[in-house]
């Protein structure tokens, strides 16, 4: 699962349809989030590692998922029916319970001993460590990639039981809900004149034209109603650019038969099955898979190999 796709423009739209197109890049990324939050499977056979390409920097993915990792929680997985994660985890600076990691990047980890038969970790029936690891690595100045693990060893004969796949994916999901905050923190208001309040009512700044006088604050209304004004006269040829934008973003089922996934893995549960020629809309997309959503509204993954570029 990688890469969200955000529209991008070379063009400098007005502010208003600069936050719009950035809400809707933040509406995308919830989607994903909210798929890797509800997703759940019980399986007998462990997952690869879970990876993902994702569209921000380095520096920024490091941050949150030292964050992450540094939490007293592991999800995912639990211990008694009626949890829902797993508490009293701890921080590592490295873990026995991996090979060493020499693919660079950072690398963090958080384990959590003394745990009982823990959910979603294959054939785990006795008192062990769970642990689990993040790597972290640059592709590019604005492309991160994530690998996350997660496997639990029982104290007694040292018995290792990998992930069904569940673990990463919640912890994914964490990581991917903070990364979303973090850039909606910095994204700038829609009115650069004013500040909020901590009632939540706006108020204007102290180098705002409404400190100045009323004559200010009507020229600075009517300087807003000519923005607004020529943002409206702007909109048809932005809905055109737009319209060109979007057609990028099809693809085509180029297979006989496509199984729509509800989760990036091929052991996932089937969401609709898909015939040569149909149309599919990305919503995100990763290294080998593409979230999409078909002409019927349904939405899930489909492998790179079962599609090809709308021409």
């Amino acid at each position: 699962m990688s890469n969200v796709v955000c529209i991008r423009s070379t063009q400098r739209f007005p502010r208003l349809l600069q936050l719009s197109l950035r809400s809707l890049c933040a509406s995308f990324f919830a989607v994903f989030v909210f798929m890797a939050v509800s997703y759940s499977r019980a399986r007998d056979v462990a997952a690869p590692s879970f990876t993902i390409d994702v569209d921000k920097s380095y520096d920024e993915v490091v941050k949150v998922v030292e964050d992450v990792a540094r939490g007293s929680i592991i999800r995912g997985t639990f211990e008694y029916a009626g949890d829902e994660q797993l508490e009293g985890a701890q921080f590592a600076e490295n873990s026995h319970f991996f090979a060493p990691w020499s693919g660079g990047g950072k690398v963090f980890f958080k384990v959590r001993d003394k745990t009982l038969a823990p959910k979603h970790f294959i054939n785990s029936n006795d008192v062990g460590t769970v642990a689990v690891r993040y790597v972290v690595q640059q592709n590019g100045p604005n492309s991160t990639r994530l690998t996350i693990d997660a496997i639990f060893v029982e104290n007694a004969g040292h018995h290792s039981h990998p992930s069904d796949g569940y673990v990463e994916t919640c912890e994914f999901a964490e990581i991917g809900k903070r990364l979303q905050e973090f850039e909606q923190q910095a994204m700038p208001g829609a009115a650069g004149e004013f500040s909020s309040s901590k009632d939540g009512k706006r108020i204007s700044s102290p180098n705002s034209p409404a400190s100045s006088g009323p004559n200010d604050i009507q020229r600075a209304i009517a300087d807003q109603k000519a923005q607004l004004a020529a943002e409206t006269a702007n909109l048809q040829n932005i809905e055109d650019q737009s319209r060109q934008i979007r057609t990028s973003e099809f693809l085509r089922i180029k297979v006989e038969r496509a199984e729509l996934k509800a989760s990036p893995y091929s052991h996932a549960r089937v969401v609709e099955a898909l015939k040569q020629g149909q149309q599919v809309t990305i919503l995100a997309k990763s290294a080998y898979w593409f979230r999409v959503r078909s002409e019927d509204g349904q939405e899930g993954w489909l492998h790179h190999s079962s599609v090809e570029v709308q021409p």
